[in-house]
């Protein structure tokens, strides 16, 4: 008698380790897409939420009776191919945010360097970096599409298409926060300009030939750059409203330091820049950039150099 229930113990032990060493295929195959997730380091610490979510879901299914594990295993599938989205939209996001870096440092070495080459490079960088944003967004929108459409099958699906619902409705409420606030700060800009351009002095002038020149001298822009300041545009701009309805030339000029070409280059620039201000006024404007050439002073002085830097405005 002893000996037959020493045998049983042994049979009820061997069954007993051999249910228990069985394991579920779709259990394993989930746990093998989540650990290869979580050993990656390039994912650590990224999509935390999801990939929580994830872990969760696995567990109830490997602890779900039969009935319950069509359900679960969908939630469950659901749930991990969220965390992979999750994770790879941050990796991009991560990776737009190192390249804006990337573009910033091209930027601040770019100004020791010809602005046309800095410019081109930089909207190399910034077209790269929307397209991996666009990248990211594709994905994200991808996962969501198939979240709501997985869910349409469970008894989830009212409450996943309530939230995206919501949250179409909040990103819609932020964008039409956002575009009125661009909105507000246009018309507050514009004001603000009208306002500078009422007290403004208008440009120096002189007679040439039976023609009025105005003159915007080297300091009405940044060093090197094309960009009025604030009193030299609030003194175009009330220029421009003493010019309603005419047609004006505006010819720009560089002293003879630096290239010759990059020169030129700046010259016209500038000379498009006021002719832009002057054309949203209304005027007629043709735009040149002279670059060394017509100096009004000797360029072997620093005076004289400040009077060559200057763009003219002609009315005849």
């Amino acid at each position: 008698m002893r000996k037959n229930a020493l045998i049983l113990g042994l049979v009820l032990a061997v069954g007993s380790v051999s249910a228990a060493a069985v394991v579920d295929p779709d259990v394993a195959r989930l746990q093998a897409r989540l650990a290869q997730i979580d050993s990656d380091p390039q994912f650590a610490g990224k999509a935390g939420l999801e990939r929580l979510k994830a872990s969760q879901a696995l567990e109830s299914l490997a602890a779900a009776r039969s009935r319950q594990r069509p359900a679960l295993l969908g939630i469950a599938e659901h749930r991990l191919r969220a965390a992979e989205a999750a994770v790879a939209a941050e990796l991009l996001a991560e990776r737009s945010a190192e390249l804006d870096r990337e573009r910033d440092q091209i930027l601040i070495d770019a100004s020791r360097r010809e602005a046309d080459t800095a410019r081109r490079e930089a909207e190399r960088l910034r077209s790269r970096a929307l397209a991996q944003q666009e990248e990211a967004a594709r994905l994200a929108e991808l996962a969501e599409i198939e979240r709501v459409a997985r869910a349409e099958t469970f008894a989830l699906a009212e409450q996943a298409r309530a939230e995206a619902e919501q949250a179409r409705r909040l990103a819609a409420s932020r964008a039409r926060e956002a575009q009125l606030a661009r909105e507000e700060a246009e018309l507050a800009s514009a004001l603000v300009a009208e306002a500078l351009a009422a007290d403004a002095p208008l440009p120096p002038s002189r007679q040439v030939a039976g023609a009025t020149v105005y003159t915007l001298a080297g300091n009405a822009f940044a060093s090197g750059r094309a960009s009025l300041t604030t009193e030299a545009n609030a003194s175009l701009r009330r220029l421009a409203q003493e010019l309603a309805g005419r047609r004006v030339e505006v010819t720009g000029f560089t002293d003879s330091q630096g290239e010759t070409a990059a020169n030129l280059r700046l010259s016209q620039r500038r000379a498009d820049a006021v002719a832009a201000i002057l054309r949203e006024a209304g005027i007629e404007a043709t735009a040149q950039g002279r670059g060394e050439a017509d100096p009004v002073a000797d360029n072997a002085t620093e005076q004289g150099r400040a009077r060559n830097r200057r763009v003219e405005i002609t009315v005849r």
